[in-house]
């Protein structure tokens, strides 16, 4: 019996060998023919990630400065993943979100080589501006189309990005951000509002934040601050639940031998000259 991924198989090549068939029948081409553009479409479509390069990109600013400045400071022609999660991005997922962030600009095609469009970004100066703007108004025209970015509102992109592109809010705030950015670099005008915008952040980013741990009380007692050693101090003895002491002389000493003494006990050891 055939496997199911052969079935799935020739299910798919089924379907498109009906579809080369009607498409033959009203064109008057031949169904071969029809079938092998079929194929070949198909397999461009399932090269772009189901079409992710043609949504803006939402992460992070920091990648596209890196990658301005390499591109401006080395002739690299060819962008695999690899190159993009060693150089720029630091995971393998994080390095797919950038390269379809690139190729939503126009900068890289499916294969990951550099365009014409990136090559006139590895000017400098004035000139990287113009061409960068040039790069953005292509990418983001439907945007430019719709929202008057010069008086917009920061809720007038975001709600252009959700409804036109599927997004969340937060992603669609995210993708505000590397628009107004891009347009600051490439010195287009936008609202003072849009310029200066960052996404608010969630509570699960909050709670993600690392806090130091609260250092627990023992109740009436005040808490215990362990912090580093004075300089004339020569050793530390800590007792939990009751106290510390710094070992500076001989008082401290004899105090620090006491709480030993206590330990002791604690543990059901007896005292050597209790023996």
């Amino acid at each position: 019996m055939p496997s199911q991924r052969n079935s799935r198989e020739l299910k798919n090549d089924e379907i498109q060998r009906k579809m080369a068939e009607q498409l033959g029948e009203r064109v008057g081409t031949s169904p071969e023919e029809i079938e092998r553009g079929v194929k070949t479409f198909i397999e461009k479509s399932s090269e772009s990630l189901g079409g992710a390069d043609t949504r803006p990109p939402y992460r992070r600013v920091v990648w596209y400065d890196r990658f301005f400045r390499i591109i401006q400071q080395r002739q690299v022609d060819k962008f695999s993943l690899e190159f993009l999660r060693l150089n720029i991005a630091q995971t393998r997922s994080e390095a797919y979100k950038l390269r379809s962030g690139l190729r939503f600009l126009g900068l890289i095609d499916i294969k990951g080589n550099s365009t014409s469009r990136l090559d006139g970004l590895r000017v400098t100066g004035d000139k990287f501006k113009k061409n960068l703007a040039d790069v953005i108004h292509n990418a983001y025209s439907d945007l430019f189309k719709t929202v008057i970015v010069e008086t917009a509102r920061v809720e007038n992109v975001v709600n252009f990005i959700i409804e036109r592109y599927g997004y969340s809010n937060p992603l669609a705030e995210q993708a505000t951000t590397l628009f107004s950015y891009f347009c600051s670099t490439a010195e287009i005008p936008i609202s003072q509002e849009l310029s200066v915008f960052k996404p608010r952040r969630r509570t699960s980013e909050r709670k993600a934040v690392s806090r130091k741990p609260k250092k627990r009380s023992t109740g009436a007692e005040p808490e215990l601050e362990y912090t580093r050693l004075s300089e004339e101090a020569l050793a530390r003895f800590i007792l939990k639940d009751v106290g510390y002491v710094d070992i500076k002389d001989k008082d401290t000493y004899l105090l620090a031998k006491a709480y030993l003494t206590l330990l002791s006990k604690k543990l059901g050891i007896a005292d050597e000259e209790e023996r």
